[in-house]
């Protein structure tokens, strides 16, 4: 059970984003009355590695042997009050749901 969250994005939403295309998910670690589906995965509230507060897959889907989670180019928002008492925020908090093969990382990261 989660709090489901709008996911936005500019017109360019990468295939290696593992919320490609999707336009909810579900927010595991914040209480709501909502199960996650196909159409609104599972996602999870947590810090990066700057310390800033993002929103990531759960762990369950993240696939093995990537490079990842990082930031994709899309941010969550709701005007749900629940996810302001999670982080003391107001804006949209960054997903971290880009996936690269260690291949592809080396070669985009030059």
């Amino acid at each position: 059970m989660g709090l489901i969250v709008s996911v936005y994005r500019d017109h360019y939403d990468s295939e290696l984003n593992l919320f490609h295309g999707r336009k909810s998910v579900t927010v595991t670690n914040i209480p709501g009355p909502f199960d996650p589906t196909p159409d609104r995965p599972a996602a999870e509230l947590g810090k990066g590695p700057g310390g800033d507060w993002i929103i990531r897959p759960a762990p369950e889907d993240v696939p093995v042997g990537m490079a990842g989670p990082m930031f994709g180019g899309t941010y969550a928002a709701t005007s749900d009050s629940r996810m302001r008492e999670a982080t003391g925020l107001r804006s949209a908090l960054p997903i971290h749901d880009r996936f690269e093969t260690w291949e592809q990382y080396e070669m985009l990261s030059r």
